[in-house]
């Protein structure tokens, strides 16, 4: 019931209200969010037949990715355990979702995806590596997992916690957190290189700020009480993000100004400060493809 007003989770509610009016959905979401992006280039160099290769999103959410996979021309079914979840975006994006526990799932259907999508999930799961051996046991032998989330390897050593706080993210992984699991599992493991990404999307961090406050503010009190919230007073930000979603044109004009300028007052801030990292190869982003044995 919060969800659109939890900072950071806020976009996925503005996704899935106005990915249908988008020209091209995967295109644009690609290049809202590194996330996305990853999962488009990762889908252009591993899959040859889009409607033969075989796709599972798991956690599918609203089901505003799943959809915009579809509509690129990828056979792709979105799963989450949310009941509701499956229920709403197979009333908003059409019957391409299943509501499954994971791991029961997985040992019913083994061997039964070319490629499994995992779009900042595994964060959230208890056992990440018990969560990602289900999710091997899903795809073919000689085939990829894509998984994202928060990369503390970004960040400098001495910053404690850069994520959302437990219990909302219960672990904040790094590439070597992602490298045990590949190491666990007997799989092979790579990783996305942002710098594409990233000369089109500037992106810094300071990290004065990170070290004085230690710990991100907790968005939720101890009864569960949204504590934290963005504002609810974008009734005509989003009647206009729809307006400008369906003009092409405009959707890309107003994207280049604003990457335009945030490109410049970030390389601005960074020439004469410090205090900045900056998003290069790597980013606050990680996304990891997780290769399993065997030919396919």
């Amino acid at each position: 019931k919060n969800a659109d007003k939890v900072p950071g989770y806020n976009r996925y509610w503005k996704y899935a209200r106005i990915i249908k009016n988008v020209a091209n959905p995967l295109d644009y979401l690609a290049e809202s969010h590194e996330d996305y992006w990853s999962v488009r280039e990762a889908l252009k160099n591993y899959v040859n037949d889009r409607q033969t290769t075989s796709i599972l999103e798991i956690g599918s959410g609203l089901g505003y990715l799943t959809y915009s996979l579809n509509k690129a021309g990828y056979n792709v079914t979105g799963m989450d355990l949310s009941q509701t979840a499956v229920d709403q975006a197979n009333r908003n994006f059409g019957e391409h979702y299943i509501c499954r526990d994971l791991f029961e799932y997985s040992e019913h259907f083994p061997e039964s995806f070319d490629i499994v999508i995992l779009t900042e999930v595994i964060e959230h799961v208890n056992n990440p590596v018990e969560f990602t051996r289900a999710i091997i046991k899903l795809v073919r032998p000689g085939v990829r997992t894509i998984i994202s989330t928060p990369n503390k390897s970004f960040f400098p050593n001495d910053v404690i916690w850069a994520s959302d706080l437990p219990p909302v993210h219960i672990w904040w992984l790094s590439e070597d957190s992602m490298k045990f699991i590949a190491n666990e599992l007997k799989v092979g493991i790579s990783f996305i290189n942002f710098r594409e990404y990233y000369k089109m999307n500037y992106h810094h961090f300071g990290k004065s700020s990170l070290l004085e406050n230690r710990l991100p503010r907790p968005f939720f009190n101890s009864k569960g009480e949204l504590i934290k919230a963005i504002s609810t007073k974008n009734g005509f930000k989003t009647q206009f993000q729809t307006v400008i979603s369906k003009s092409n044109l405009l959707n890309k004009v107003t994207g280049t100004l604003r990457r335009s300028f945030k490109n410049f007052y970030g390389r601005s801030r960074a020439l004469f400060s410090s205090d900045v990292i900056v998003c290069k190869d790597r980013g606050h982003i990680l996304s990891t493809v997780l290769v399993k044995p065997g030919n396919h």
